[in-house]
């Protein structure tokens, strides 16, 4: 479980470490998978099951970020992990505590791998605001688990502290010409980027408006993950927004997300 001063820094920070969830024979297993949902893909391979999407969200050939959405539809180990014990219970401590949960669901997975030496830039950005079919912005959260050691040289995520207090700010993040050119300050105040490694197995948690992004892989070693983005029974549906997983919502506008594509994985 979380300490309560890791649960204050979550609040605080916005972002925060958790505990090693999966061992290295799961890892082994999971970064398989990755594998070979996207050799189906670039083979034309049909499946009974397959995730929603596949796609090199870097729009580069020469540099991808091989993007996977809800790969736990086309893969039952990872149909497994959305109910791992010690993802689930650390999800719902961050919260029950920050967004006073009683119910969590999984909104989607999302696998982002940056292959070895040509992996691309992840550019600053919040994830809620590209949620448009979900509102309001603040009761969702994302469980990051690294597939690989991800460091500074394979292009682990950097996150601003205390910056999902400042709302959406998606329009600012967009206007950065680079990764580099994050001012050191924000509307007077001061501004940190911090890098946040994460090892193999493990959880990092962060609030679905703290400002992230992540620099290329220029190692020789892949960098895979995968993003688990849970949501509360306050999230509700914006019939307004656009989103891959609108077709697979089965409630009405203004109504808690619910559907068999957004699985239950906590009760309180």
């Amino acid at each position: 479980m979380l300490s309560p001063a890791q649960i204050e820094q979550f609040q605080r920070e916005g972002f925060i470490k958790g505990s090693r969830v999966l061992s290295d024979e799961q890892v082994e297993i999971l970064c398989a998978e990755t594998l070979r949902v996207i050799d189906d893909y670039q083979n034309g391979i049909q499946r009974e099951r397959v995730p929603v999407r596949v796609a090199n969200i870097s729009g580069k050939v020469e540099a991808p970020v091989w993007q996977i959405v809800n790969i736990w539809e086309g893969s039952p180990a990872f149909e497994e992990l959305l109910h791992n014990p010690l993802v689930v219970e650390e999800t719902a401590q961050l919260m029950q505590a920050e967004m006073q949960a009683r119910e969590i669901r999984l909104f989607h997975d999302q696998i982002q791998f940056k292959p070895a030496a040509i992996g691309g830039v992840n550019m600053w950005h919040q994830d809620s605001p590209y949620w448009p079919i979900l509102t309001p912005k603040d009761v969702q959260l994302t469980a990051w688990i690294a597939l690989d050691d991800a460091d500074a040289d394979n292009g682990c995520m950097s996150m601003v502290p205390g910056s999902h207090r400042w709302g959406d700010q998606i329009p600012f993040l967009h206007s950065l010409k680079n990764f580099e050119a994050m001012p050191e300050n924000f509307e007077d105040k001061p501004l940190e980027v911090r890098l946040c490694p994460v090892e193999k197995g493990r959880v990092h948690f962060h609030h679905p408006l703290t400002w992230h992004g992540s620099q290329a892989n220029t190692s020789g070693r892949p960098r895979r993950a995968i993003a688990l983005h849970f949501m509360t029974e306050r999230a509700l549906f914006d019939a307004n927004g656009s989103h891959p997983m609108k077709p697979f919502v089965e409630s009405g506008p203004n109504e808690t997300v619910r559907g068999q594509h957004f699985p239950l994985v906590w009760q309180g």
